[in-house]
């Protein structure tokens, strides 16, 4: 018997789950076609799913990984609770939240790649971004620590084309703020966001950075008055109270009357009032 050619993992994950409760043994191998070969099939298949030794060793990471990743590539958001859940009806035991959180965080590895090949990607990704968006700009900041050959990962700004092109028709007033990226490292993303002219808001430039200090607001709005704003003058900047942006903007010429008007985002001063 011969199936198409899969993952390792999925054949073992589907055997481990038979062998739950169903003691018998397959032996398979891959030849040097794209088919896997079942060179040996001991006992029968002849049991039940519905109940097992919840503790039984072959529900491991691997498995339970596996059963995670359609759930994991429906929703991001794909909580604990719910992968604990699935388990439970799937399988009919309950796991711990620690188990979950490791087995879920596994899948999530599988689906989208883990954090460190992530940022190793991010060039490439950028890159890609350029070519098939000819005139986007992405501008980088790296730092280089003493006697050590690699780079380290500071600061990514980039604005697509298009709306680089269309600022021209919006509205003189842009907004600009920042948030937190869920994840292993601790980093944000910059947003600046404008207003066309039928009301509609229009995301214009963003960055990715890991820290949010006066340099790196500093260095977003550079490059922001560079490659987006240019010499349109009498913009309207609209922000919160945040300490960055206020140093930034008071020592950026560029940023001041009768080049920018500053003014507080209401929603932010009512929020944190």
């Amino acid at each position: 018997m011969t199936v198409c050619e899969s993952s390792p993992d999925v054949y073992k994950a589907v055997c481990c789950r038979c062998f739950m409760v169903c003691h018998w043994m397959l032996r398979a191998s891959k030849k040097k076609t794209r088919f896997w070969k079942v060179g040996k099939c001991i006992g029968t298949y002849n049991c039940e799913m519905d109940t097992f030794n919840g503790n039984h060793f072959n529900l491991d990471v691997d498995l339970i990984s596996l059963q995670q990743i359609p759930h994991i590539e429906a929703s991001i958001r794909y909580k604990i609770k719910e992968c604990i859940t699935s388990i439970h009806q799937e399988y009919g035991c309950t796991i711990t939240k620690i188990k979950a959180y490791l087995r879920r965080k596994r899948a999530f590895e599988i689906v989208y790649g883990d954090w460190d090949k992530s940022f190793a990607s991010l060039p490439r990704y950028m890159a890609t971004l350029k070519h098939f968006n000819p005139g986007t700009v992405v501008e980088w900041k790296l730092e280089q620590s003493a006697g050590r050959p690699e780079y380290t990962f500071r600061y990514v700004f980039w604005a697509f084309k298009p709306a680089i092109d269309a600022f021209v028709h919006y509205r003189s007033v842009i907004s600009i703020d920042g948030t937190h990226v869920c994840g292993k490292y601790d980093i944000k993303l910059l947003i600046t966001v404008a207003v066309d002219t039928n009301g509609q808001i229009f995301p214009l430039a963003f960055a990715i950075h890991a820290n949010e200090r006066e340099e790196t607001w500093t260095l977003f709005l550079d490059h922001l008055k560079q490659h987006v704003v240019k010499q349109c003058s009498g913009i309207c900047l609209v922000f919160d109270r945040h300490g960055g942006i206020l140093s930034s903007v008071e020592h950026l010429s560029e940023w001041q009357e009768p080049y920018a008007y500053h003014r507080y985002c209401v929603r932010n001063l009512k929020a944190n009032f």
